[in-house]
């Protein structure tokens, strides 16, 4: 997801015990820090959990390396340790929304609010089939015909290329798991892209067109991966946003939000400075009416 990418690593005895990985990139001779599509989270990862002066002293490294970053979120296991190092004012708190499954499905599934019972029970009538997948093509044509226009910006047609290099890896490796939604007259309506790593099942990607939506289609899905997993010591990621209708989706399942950080601060030379100060108070003046 970022091929120039960089790290601060603390070692012992050659053994590496903390490492930091930087997505660098470069602009106008400039290099700074960005976060990676389908990257919500990154951070300090470590044997054991990172003593403050650790952390300090690797953020110490970042900004003597990097005179700025546009944003880059740490992991939300680092969110204790961040908050006594961090200058309040570079930071914000984001969440995304976690479910512990070790609880069994029936206990899981009484988690959900009553519109979602409700809208399960509909979608379960809709003589939908779940297909899983390894064709991402009918994922990424949905995202492009229904939500491509809604995102601020636009969307790079390079980003799918990545997304396509990143389900090949992760489907090389057995980590990728890919849900369809299937009626019977054979169209797809609506998909899921889930991938499963170190204890999580990250929902990381997905997308339904009118009709999908209409027949609750990732309703459906989610509750098809709840079932399947539930039982066990996995945690499903939603990687929600920050905007309230999605966040609200994802907690109607009874997943509850946790905090992590997104680290932002501008040292430019002021020319610059400027330019970037400006560009971001319109990105997140777009990001606050999302959220209303």
């Amino acid at each position: 997801m970022s091929p120039e990418w960089q790290a601060v690593v603390e070692e012992d005895n050659g053994t590496y015990t903390c490492v930091m990985p930087l997505p660098v990139r470069q602009k106008f001779g400039i290099f700074y820090l960005q976060q990676p599509l389908f990257c919500q989270q990154l951070g300090i990862y470590a044997v054991q959990e990172p003593r403050a002066e650790v952390v300090e002293a690797f953020l110490a490294v970042v900004q003597q390396h990097f005179n700025y970053t546009s944003g880059y979120t740490f992991c939300t296991a680092n969110t204790q340790s961040l908050q006594h190092v961090v200058r309040q004012e570079e930071v914000q708190v984001l969440y995304t929304h976690y479910l512990p499954l070790q609880y069994s499905y029936d206990q899981l599934w009484k988690g959900y609010n009553r519109d979602r019972k409700y809208n399960l029970n509909k979608a379960r009538r809709e003589s939908l089939s779940l297909v899983q997948s390894q064709d991402i093509e009918p994922l990424i044509h949905l995202f492009r015909q229904n939500i491509e226009h809604k995102v601020y910006g636009g969307v790079d047609q390079s980003a799918y290329t990545t997304l396509r290099q990143l389900y090949t890896a992760c489907v090389e490796k057995g980590k990728a798991e890919l849900v369809y939604t299937v009626s019977e007259d054979g169209s797809i309506a609506a998909g899921g892209l889930f991938v499963y790593y170190g204890g999580y099942i990250i929902y990381l990607f997905n997308a339904a067109d009118a009709k999908g939506r209409k027949s609750n289609g990732r309703t459906l899905i989610l509750d098809d991966i709840i079932r399947r997993n539930a039982g066990t010591r996995q945690i499903l990621d939603f990687e929600s946003p920050m905007i309230e209708n999605i966040a609200g989706f994802y907690h109607s399942f009874g997943s509850m939000p946790v905090p992590f950080y997104e680290w932002r601060y501008n040292r430019l030379p002021l020319p610059f400075r400027l330019l970037k100060q400006v560009r971001q108070e319109v990105l997140l003046t777009f990001q606050r009416r999302q959220q209303q």
